[in-house]
């Protein structure tokens, strides 16, 4: 993750769109993106919250603020992820340290 984007205003956004109807019908389990803890299963990310954003926004076809800077920086990241939420395959994710974003 970068400095180009309000990290903790991404994070809340991805909180928020976790709990869509659109989202929660795929059934994915919190810990597949998160690490839960004590008191709630949305603690810290376990992906990379740029490439998280891209794919739900393409699954919840809203903008996304996150697609240009992958496809620039990752040669062309975000579009993959978008067409793979377009063919509803769940890609692998670039995984985060322990340490945050």
């Amino acid at each position: 993750m970068t400095s180009e984007f309000d990290t903790a205003a991404l994070i809340q956004k991805l909180r928020e769109w976790s709990a869509r109807p659109e989202i929660t019908a795929h059934n994915w389990a919190p810990r597949l993106f998160w690490q839960p803890g004590s008191d709630s299963p949305y603690d810290r990310l376990r992906v990379d919250a740029a490439e998280l954003e891209v794919y739900f926004a393409a699954l919840l076809d809203e903008p996304s603020v996150c697609r240009a800077f992958l496809d620039r920086t990752q040669n062309g990241r975000g579009g993959f992820l978008v067409a793979n939420a377009r063919r509803h395959e769940l890609p692998l994710f670039s995984r985060i340290d322990q340490d945050g974003i």
